[in-house]
């Protein structure tokens, strides 16, 4: 029989996290980038952290993610500016490409 913590065990369940996926990409990209939601989720806590705040639900739905537009501080700009913490690790700034782009 596993023993549960009783701080765990009072809380919400985590959501599940869907499958990584690999985004579209752009015609001056350096890489591929493929997208992990549990990574995300594990450092964030919850989903409504980046959607509805930064991205819609619907994959593809928020438009163009450029590279403008994140050094604007939208998309994934809007928490890797070098600065945004989550679970007490700062998010790598926006221009430390190949933590995301790999190929």
């Amino acid at each position: 029989v596993a023993v549960v913590p009783a701080a765990r065990a009072a809380g919400p369940a985590a959501p599940k996290a869907p499958a990584d996926f690999t985004m579209t990409k752009g015609e001056n990209s350096p890489g591929t980038v493929t997208f992990s939601h549990a990574r995300h989720l594990a450092k964030v806590g919850k989903c409504s952290t980046c959607h509805m705040r930064d991205f819609k639900l619907k994959r593809g739905a928020s438009g163009p993610i450029t590279l403008e537009a994140k050094q604007e501080g939208k998309f994934c700009g809007a928490c890797h500016d070098g600065k945004t913490t989550f679970a007490g690790a700062v998010a790598f700034p926006i221009d430390q490409c190949d933590a995301c782009h790999k190929d």
